[in-house]
């Protein structure tokens, strides 16, 4: 099994931390949107384009610079201490703009990239959404910047499906009760399983839950969690799922 973050902040990393340690991969360490996920992973796979173009032109274009007023709220300004994708509207809280780091994604998307068309272990994408849609909502110059979460983690989805034989769009992954069973996480395959297939999961930890259930893909995993201030408070929800 090889956990794979998607956003939209360190909770989801922090969580991989706690079940295995692994690779750092290009979404891992910063705040990233669905839709900057999928437009992404797009430029990846579908184009594959040069993985240099990819980071300095798209992923990691950060000409602007941005502070916090609380966790998760930032505004631009010119000597704050994260960088500004305004292309994408995705904040990178812990690098600096020079080649060292560009070559560091460049690395990352390679390992992705490889992962996603090449490895026969079982792929788990996780995506955790805001704290909560007003103290620990991700917003930027007081927008807020995630949108249309439910329609581009299906995207996602579907999108690395045909990267993964295809066929595991017909599965239907989804616990009973919307509960993450142990083996969920650690690679126990679900019944009716083929095991020739090189299987993926998607599971979203939402603590907003404002969006409709029927504009999410069937076989994506809702795991449902409280309202809180942080996403640092998240964590110990999530961890109740396994």
């Amino acid at each position: 099994m090889i956990i794979i973050p998607i956003g939209i902040q360190c909770a989801t990393t922090m969580f991989k931390n706690k079940i295995q340690k692994t690779h750092t991969l290009p979404f891992d360490w910063m705040f990233a949107t669905p839709r900057f996920v999928f437009e992404i992973l797009v430029l990846l796979l579908e184009q594959n384009m040069n993985l240099e173009e990819l980071v300095k032109n798209h992923f990691f274009y950060c000409e602007k610079r941005a502070n916090m007023t609380e966790v998760e709220h930032y505004y631009t300004c010119d000597d704050g201490f994260a960088l500004y994708n305004s292309k994408y509207n995705v904040i990178f809280p812990h690098d600096e703009n020079n080649i060292e780091n560009i070559n560091k994604y460049i690395r990352r998307f390679e390992r992705l990239k490889d992962i996603i068309l090449n490895s026969n272990e079982e792929l788990c994408f996780i995506y955790t959404s805001p704290s909560s849609s007003k103290t620990g909502n991700f917003t930027i110059d007081g927008n807020i910047v995630i949108n249309d979460v439910y329609l581009y983690l299906s995207r996602i989805y579907s999108l690395i499906g045909k990267y993964r034989n295809g066929e595991n769009n017909n599965l239907d992954y989804t616990p009973l009760n919307n509960s993450i069973r142990t083996a969920d996480l650690y690679g126990a395959p679900h019944r009716g399983a083929n095991s020739n297939i090189r299987s993926y999961k998607l599971f979203l930890f939402d603590a907003i839950q404002e969006e409709n259930p029927e504009l999410l893909h069937k076989n994506i995993i809702l795991c449902r969690l409280q309202k809180c201030d942080s996403w640092v408070d998240l964590i110990p929800q999530m961890k109740s799922y396994v």
